[in-house]
């Protein structure tokens, strides 16, 4: 039997170690912004965590973000 298993997280190593895509998401509304397919091999060892083509993901990622948060950080937010 095929599972699928969706988990939801803020550590970006726990996803890349643990998941076949991460879905980066926007701050205000919460959106998916990128689809990133993690195509490192598995079984995953530790170790891969220090390895360049984790890296390149990992770097994808925090630029993603980073961007998000700038965006965030930049747009007045309403008050109530």
């Amino acid at each position: 039997e095929k599972k699928t298993v969706l988990f939801v997280t803020h550590d970006i190593d726990e996803s890349l170690f643990l998941g076949d895509i991460v879905y980066v998401m926007s701050s205000r509304p919460g959106r998916i912004t990128e689809e990133i397919p993690v195509t490192l091999e598995r079984p995953r060892a530790y170790d891969i965590v220090t390895s360049e083509p984790y890296m390149v993901i990992k770097r994808r990622i925090m630029s993603n973000l980073h961007e998000e948060v700038r965006k965030a950080i930049s747009t007045p937010r309403s008050q109530p």
